[in-house]
């Protein structure tokens, strides 16, 4: 059962002109109790958002590509997934 939307890391990325933008990660964070841990946590889906709250979309590794603009950006940080 899905817990909370935690956030989990940021990097930054550039876009075609050369601007900087941060990305942001979030993580689903589930529920994984159990009788001898009930605090038990798994890391699930993760989402990418723009620090305006726009949703990204993974194209590749270094590669992104912001929804309602289809502006595409790159990120060589080690932080980027």
């Amino acid at each position: 059962m899905l817990k909370e939307i935690r956030h989990t890391g940021s990097f930054i990325a550039v876009g075609e002109d050369g601007s900087e933008r941060k990305l942001h990660i979030f993580t689903q964070i589930i529920d994984a109790g159990t009788l001898d841990n009930p605090d038990a946590e798994l890391e699930g889906l993760k989402e990418l958002r723009t620090d305006d709250g726009k949703a990204v979309n993974r194209l590749e590794k270094g590669k992104y590509q912001v929804v309602v603009t289809g502006e595409t950006l790159r990120s060589d940080s080690p932080n980027a997934p």
